[in-house]
Order: C-alpha cells, then structure tokens, then sequence
C-alpha cells in the first residue's frame, strides 16, 4: 500500500474483532466505518456486517 493509500476491509463474520495493536505495530490504523456501509437488508442485525478503512499512521 502506497504512503497515502486506503484499505478498505469488509467481511461479515459475527463477533470480529480488528487487532487495532498489531496494526498499530505495522504503522497503520483502522477506522470502523460499519454504520456507514451497513445496507438497508442488514439493519436489524448490524452484528454481520464489518468494515474498516486502514491507513497509515
């Protein structure tokens, strides 16, 4: 990934958790930005749907 480039990780597995330290450790942050992307067929169970934009720090 380019100095200023973005990830952005989507997945849909219940209970995921992003390892905000070991990224952090590898110069990079993560920002939820679930609410943002989450459809409409998802609202009533926003515990499927996960997803991150990933930068460097």
């Amino acid at each position: 990934m380019s100095n200023n480039g973005t990830i952005v990780f989507s997945n849909n597995k219940r209970g995921f958790k992003m390892n905000l330290v070991a990224l952090e450790e590898l110069g990079l942050s993560a920002i939820e930005i679930s609410h943002k992307t989450l459809p409409l067929d998802f609202e009533r169970n926003k515990q499927i749907h996960n997803c991150w934009m990933i930068q460097h720090i």
